[in-house]
């Protein structure tokens, strides 16, 4: 089975200088990095699950952690790539467990993958006890977990709660963080393309951020 040792062995000979800084700069310095290209970890992956990947859920926590444990950011990448891999070992009882990763190196990056992918599948499963749990990270201090219950049901297309994504949108439009305002918008603009009319009637009887509102529109106003 695939190990962190794994992992590491065969990204640290591709550590690159040059790409590293320019890597470091566009995530705002949050954390370091390798310097390894997602055109190079790509087919490396491809090799190292063929390794084998966790076969229960609690082996795919551990290496998960693992990774998380590891400074360099493409280390969490392949984490969260090997949690989406394994997605359906998960249920509502570990929405915990993903609520920690997502305060563990928070950044739009790993919380746009984590929560649509993995936490928005796992509440569309089990969507009565999920939706609570959403409720909770919505109401909560934290703007990266209002964020995720935000974007839970950015894929969810004719499966959305309009009713939930209403309650959520007016619990946090009125926050002054960037990453809030932009996922307001965002999951206004994917469900636009499965019904338009919910969305221009939210935006003209809802006083939306200046962001928000571009957002949301974008796609409509491009057909």
């Amino acid at each position: 089975m695939l190990t962190i040792n794994d992992i590491k062995a065969a990204y640290e000979p591709l550590k690159n200088k040059s790409n590293q800084k320019t890597m470091e700069s566009y995530m705002k310095n949050n954390f370091p990095f390798l310097g390894i290209k997602k055109s190079e970890t790509a087919p490396i992956m491809k090799v190292l699950f063929k390794l084998g990947l966790p076969k229960t859920k609690d082996e795919t926590k551990a290496l998960v952690d693992d990774c998380f444990e590891q400074p360099e950011r493409e280390y969490h990448y392949i984490g969260m790539i090997i949690l989406n891999k394994n997605e359906k070992q998960f249920d509502v009882t570990d929405l915990d467990y993903l609520k920690q990763l997502i305060l563990t190196h928070s950044w739009w990056d790993s919380i746009d993958t984590i929560a649509p992918n993995i936490v928005g599948r796992i509440v569309l499963r089990e969507r009565e006890a999920g939706e609570a749990v959403m409720r909770q990270w919505n109401q909560s201090d934290n703007f990266w977990l209002q964020r995720a219950s935000l974007l839970h049901q950015l894929k969810y297309k004719a499966q959305m709660n309009e009713a939930l994504l209403t309650e959520m949108i007016l619990h946090t439009k009125d926050e002054q963080e960037f990453f809030i305002r932009k996922a307001i918008g965002w999951v206004l603009r994917e469900y636009s393309k499965t019904n338009a009319e919910f969305v221009t009637t939210f935006v003209d009887t809802h006083a939306l951020s200046p962001l928000s509102q571009r957002e949301a529109l974008k796609w409509l106003e491009r057909q």
